[in-house]
C-alpha cells in the first residue's frame, strides 16, 4: 500500500505556488512543475503545490488529508529513487476558479538501491485558484492500469 501511494504522489497532476510579481501559471504547466519535483523527489516543494485540506488517493486504499500529511508521507520515502517519471495530460476543463486535470502516468522507481518498480495509471486532479490566480492541488485521485 505504501509503494501505490507514494507512486500516487511521484504520478500525479497539480499546483504551482506562483510569487505574486509574476503571471500565474495554467493547469498544464503546473502539472509539468509538479513532474519535474516529483522527479527530484522534493517533499516539500511537492506538498506546498496542494491546499491546506487536500485530499490524495489511489484507486482501493485509503486517501492522505492535509498538506502536511502529504509532507510527512512523502519525507518518509528516503529510500526511493525517480528514474523516470512521464505525465501526459489528456483534459483540462477550467472554469471560475476551479478545474480538473485528467491524465496518465509512467514511472520507474528503484526502491532501496535494487528494486525497480515501473508503474502506469491515470489520474484526476482538482484544482483550485488561490486569490492571486495561483493553482493549488485540492483533491488527486490515481488508478493503475
Amino acid at each position: 500500500m505504501k509503494t501505490q501511494i507514494i507512486l500516487l504522489l511521484i504520478a500525479g497532476a497539480s499546483v504551482l505556488s506562483c510569487s505574486a510579481q509574476t503571471k500565474p501559471a495554467t493547469p498544464i504547466q503546473v502539472m509539468k512543475k509538479y513532474a519535474r519535483l516529483v522527479g527530484e523527489m522534493k517533499a516539500d516543494s511537492i506538498s506546498q503545490m496542494f491546499t491546506t485540506d487536500a485530499e490524495v488517493g489511489h484507486e482501493g486504499q485509503r486517501s492522505i488529508r492535509g498538506r502536511d500529511s502529504i509532507y510527512l508521507f512523502l519525507s518518509s520515502f528516503k529510500d526511493v529513487k525517480v528514474v523516470r517519471n512521464a505525465d501526459s495530460v489528456t483534459n483540462v476543463s477550467a472554469k471560475n476558479d476551479s478545474a480538473v486535470v485528467e491524465g496518465f502516468y509512467r514511472q520507474t522507481v528503484i526502491i532501496s538501491g535494487k528494486d525497480t518498480v515501473n508503474v502506469k495509471g491515470q489520474f484526476t486532479a482538482t484544482m483550485v485558484a488561490d486569490q492571486n490566480r495561483n493553482w493549488l492541488i485540492s483533491k488527486m485521485r490515481t488508478r493503475s492500469l
